[in-house]
C-alpha cells in the first residue's frame, strides 16, 4: 500500500518548508546579529531530506525497483551538476580574487567539498589548534551538504539489508526497517546531546551528531499523516522553527537537546499536511513556491558570494553590499536551476547509471585537478620565499628584524633599515615553525601524553627542555639552532591551548581532561629528565576559571607558583618567557591595504597591546634566583607603541603569533639570556 505521504508529487508546504529554511540560513550569513538563529534552517533541510529520501525508496521498495546503485545514480544527477558548477567557479574566483595566503587552505576545502567530505575536514580543524585561526572559506557551507551525502550512502544499503531480511520474515520488510531506523535515530540522539555537552564545536560538524535529524524525517515517510489537528500542527511546527531562527544564538549548545525545537517543528509541519486552505494559499504564493524551488541552489552560492565579494571592493560588507549579494544569488539560482538542473532531470531516466557515474568521478577529477593546482602555486611560493627569509635570518643584513631594536643601545635610523618585507605579508601566514610538525609527532585535542621532541646533540650535558602552549612552540625553531650551536640537547613538549600550569584556563571538558593529564604527565617527565634548564611560555589574555572568592589573576598566577616550584625544589631553573604584545585587530589585513612606508603604520598602543600575562607576576612572587623571566616586550613596543614590522620583518603571522622568521631573528638576544643560565651545567 503507498504511504499517503508520496502520493502527491510536488507538496506545496515542503517547497514553503524549504524556502523558510534557505531564508533563514542566509539572512543569518547576511545579517547574523539580526538573525541569530538562522543557522537552524539546515536542521529543517536536514530532515525534510530524511522524509523525501525516505519516502522515494519506501515507493521503488513497495514496486519492487529499488536498487542502491540507481539510487545513488539518482542522487547525483540531482545534486552534483548544480554543486560542482559552483565548486569550479568559486575556485577561479578564489584564484582571481583572494590573497595567496589563503589558497592553501581553501583549494583544501574546495577539495573536501567536492569528495563530500567537508564537515569532517572542518571538524578536525576544530581539533587542531594551529587551524583555529582558519579563515571562513567560501565552501564552508558545503559542510551540510557533506553531511546529507553521507547519510545518502548509509541510509539506502541499511534499507537494503531490511529488504533482504523481509524476504525471510512473515511481517514483511517495513517493522525490520522502522526498528533499524527507530535504533540509529535514537543512538545518534543521544550521541548528539553527550557530544554536544562535551565538544560542542566538533559535535555541531559531524555526521553521528545529525544523522537523528534525517532519521526524524525518515521516519515520518512509514508513518500516517494525522488526522486530526492536521492545521494547528502545522502552525505549531513553523512558529517552533521561527522560534529557534530568532531567539537562539551562536551560544546556544547546538545540536544537543536544542535541535529538537527546530526538528520537531518541520516534523509537525510534514506531518500536518494541512489541507486548510487559507494555510495552503498561503505557502501557495508564486513567490514561495519560486524560492522552495530553488532552495538548493540558493543555499550554494549564497556563501562564496558572501566571502569573495569583499576581496572584489575592498572593504567589509555593507547593506548595499548585502542586498545585492542576495539578488545577485537568487538570480544565480535561477539561472542554475533553469540552465544546469532542469535539463539533466528531464532526461534522467534516459541516462544510464554507469555513465552517471563515470561522468561524476570525470567532473569531480576537474575540480580536484583545479583545486591541486591552485595549491601547488601557493605552495610553491610560500617555500621560495620562507627559504629565502631563512637565509637572511642564517647571515643576516644589519638592523634586520630584531636587529633594528638594540635592548642595549640605539635603535636603527630609519635609512638603515631593509628595504621590502621579508618574507612578503601575503606570506606570512605561512611562516611557521615547522619544527615540531614536520620532524615530530604532533598532540591533538584528546591526547594527554607528552610526545617530546628532541634536537639539538642529544648527547650533551646541557639539557634543556622548552615547554608550553602555542606560544611557547614560536620560538621552537629559533631555539633549535641555538641548541645545535651551541651543543646542547633541546626537548620540546607542546600541547596547544593548554599553559602549562597547576590550575586549567576556560576549555571545553575535553580539552580540560586533556590538558590536566597532559601537564601532570610532562611535570613528571621533567623532573625524571635530568634538565637543566625549563623554558616555558604561554598565551596571554585567556580566561581563567577560578574557584569562588579568588580573582582570575591570582588563580592564574598560583598555578605557575606551585608547578614551578615542583621543579626549582629538585634543581631545575626555570625560565618563563614574557608573552608578545597582542597587534591591532587584522593586523595583516591593515598592512596589506597601508599605503607608504609599512614600518610605521598599523601600531598597537602599547597600554592595549599587553595583556594580562601571569608569568611576570608569578616570577615575582616566587622571588628566587632559580626561576627568571624572559622578557622582550622592549623589542616589539618602544615607550608608546607595539610595532608590526621591525626591520623589514613583519612580526606577526596572525592576531597573535610571532612568524618563524622575527622570531628567528631574536635568536641573539635569547642566546645572550640562556648562555648565563646554563653557566654551572656540566
Amino acid at each position: 500500500m503507498t504511504n499517503q505521504f508520496t502520493s502527491q508529487r510536488v507538496r506545496v508546504d515542503i517547497q514553503a518548508l524549504r524556502t523558510v529554511a534557505v531564508l533563514a540560513v542566509v539572512l543569518y550569513h547576511l545579517w547574523p546579529n539580526r538573525l541569530t538563529g538562522g543557522y537552524t534552517g539546515v536542521d529543517v533541510f536536514f530532515v525534510i531530506s530524511g522524509f523525501l529520501i525516505t519516502s522515494h525508496i519506501v515507493r521503488d521498495a513497495e514496486m519492487r525497483s529499488f536498487s542502491v546503485t540507481a539510487f545513488w545514480a539518482r542522487r547525483l544527477l540531482r545534486l552534483l551538476p548544480a554543486s560542482l558548477l559552483v565548486l569550479a567557479v568559486t575556485a577561479v574566483g578564489v584564484w582571481a580574487l583572494a590573497p595567496m595566503p589563503l589558497w592553501t587552505q581553501w583549494f583544501r576545502e574546495i577539495a573536501a567539498s567536492t569528495l563530500y567530505a567537508q564537515n569532517w575536514i572542518l571538524a578536525a580543524d576544530t581539533v587542531d589548534y594551529m587551524a583555529a585561526e582558519n579563515v571562513a572559506s567560501p565552501v564552508q557551507h558545503y559542510w551540510s551538504l557533506s553531511t546529507e551525502e553521507q547519510f545518502y550512502l548509509v541510509w539506502p544499503l541499511l534499507l537494503a539489508l531490511a529488504l533482504g531480511v523481509g524476504r525471510y520474515r512473515r511481517s514483511g520488510w517495513r517493522p525490520t526497517a522502522v526498528t533499524t531506523l527507530a535504533l540509529v535515530t535514537v543512538l545518534s540522539a543521544v550521541t548528539s546531546m553527550v557530544w554536544t555537552s562535551i565538544d560542542q564545536p566538533t559535535a555541531y560538524l559531524v555526521t553521528p551528531t545529525r544523522a537523528w535529524e534525517f532519521g526524524a524525517g525518515a521516519l515520518l515517510a512509514f508513518s500516517p499523516a494525522l488526522r486530526v489537528w492536521r492545521t494547528a500542527a502545522v502552525w505549531v511546527g513553523l512558529v517552533l522553527i521561527a522560534v529557534s531562527a530568532v531567539a537562539f544564538t551562536p551560544g546556544t549548545p547546538f545540536p544537543g537537546m536544542w535541535a529538537a525545537v527546530p526538528v520537531i517543528g518541520t516534523a509537525l509541519v510534514i506531518a500536518g499536511r494541512t489541507q486548510n486552505r487559507a494555510t495552503l494559499g498561503l505557502m501557495s504564493v508564486r513567490p514561495v513556491q519560486f524560492l522552495g524551488d530553488v532552495s538548493y541552489a540558493i543555499y550554494l552560492w549564497h556563501w562564496p558570494l558572501i566571502v569573495l565579494v569583499p576581496f572584489w571592493t575592498g572593504h567589509s560588507l555593507r547593506t548595499f553590499d548585502k542586498v545585492t549579494i542576495l539578488g545577485a544569488t537568487i538570480l544565480l539560482a535561477w539561472a542554475t536551476r533553469r540552465w544546469v538542473e532542469q535539463p539533466i532531470l528531464t532526461r534522467r531516466r534516459k541516462i544510464r547509471t554507469w555513465v552517471t557515474f563515470t561522468a561524476a568521478a570525470v567532473a569531480g577529477a576537474l575540480v580536484l585537478a583545479l583545486t591541486l593546482a591552485g595549491t601547488y602555486t601557493a605552495t610553491h611560493r610560500n617555500e621560495n620565499e620562507l627559504r629565502a627569509a631563512a637565509g637572511l635570518v642564517a647571515d643576516p643584513q644589519a638592523c634586520f628584524g630584531a636587529a633594528a631594536r638594540p635592548l642595549d643601545g640605539q635603535a636603527c635610523a630609519a635609512e638603515d633599515l631593509p628595504s621590502g618585507l621579508t618574507p612578503p605579508l601575503d606570506v606570512a601566514p605561512a611562516d611557521t615553525p615547522a619544527l615540531f610538525h614536520d620532524r615530530c609527532d604532533g598532540t591533538s585535542k584528546t591526547d594527554a601524553i607528552p610526545k617530546p621532541c628532541q634536537v639539538g646533540d642529544q648527547d650533551s650535558p646541557v639539557r634543556i627542555a622548552l615547554i608550553g602552549d602555542s606560544h611557547a612552540v614560536q620560538y621552537s625553531a629559533m631555539l633549535d639552532e641555538i641548541a645545535s650551536r651551541n651543543g646542547w640537547a633541546l626537548d620540546g613538549y607542546s600541547k596547544g591551548a593548554c599553559p602549562f600550569s597547576d590550575v586549567r584556563r576556560e576549555q571545553d571538558a575535553v580539552l580540560h581532561a586533556a590538558c590536566t593529564e597532559w601537564v601532570e604527565r610532562a611535570t613528571k617527565m621533567l623532573i625524571e629528565g635530568d634538565y637543566d634548564l625549563v623554558l616555558t611560555s604561554q598565551v596571554s589574555g585567556v580566561a581563567w576559571s577560578p574557584p569562588s572568592g579568588q580573582s582570575p589573576d591570582d588563580y592564574a598566577e598560583g598555578g605557575l607558583v606551585s608547578l614551578w616550584t615542583s621543579l626549582a625544589d629538585v634543581g631545575i631553573r626555570v625560565a618563563a618567557i614574557a608573552d608578545v604584545p597582542r597587534p591591532q585587530k587584522g593586523v595583516l589585513d591593515c598592512l596589506l591595504k597601508a599605503s607608504g612606508d609599512v614600518s610605521t603604520a598599523c601600531r598597537a598602543p602599547r597600554t592595549d597591546a599587553m595583556l594580562f600575562d601571569p608569568q611576570p607576576g608569578a616570577v615575582a612572587q616566587l622571588a628566587r634566583p632559580d626561576v627568571t623571566l624572559i622578557d622582550m616586550t622592549d623589542i616589539y613596543c618602544d615607550e608608546r607603541e607595539c610595532l608590526p614590522v621591525i626591520g623589514g620583518v613583519p612580526v606577526y603571522r596572525d592576531s597573535n603569533h610571532l612568524t618563524n622568521t622575527f622570531a628567528g631573528t631574536l635568536s641573539p638576544y635569547f642566546e645572550a639570556v640562556l648562555g648565563p643560565l646554563l653557566v654551572d651545567a656540566t
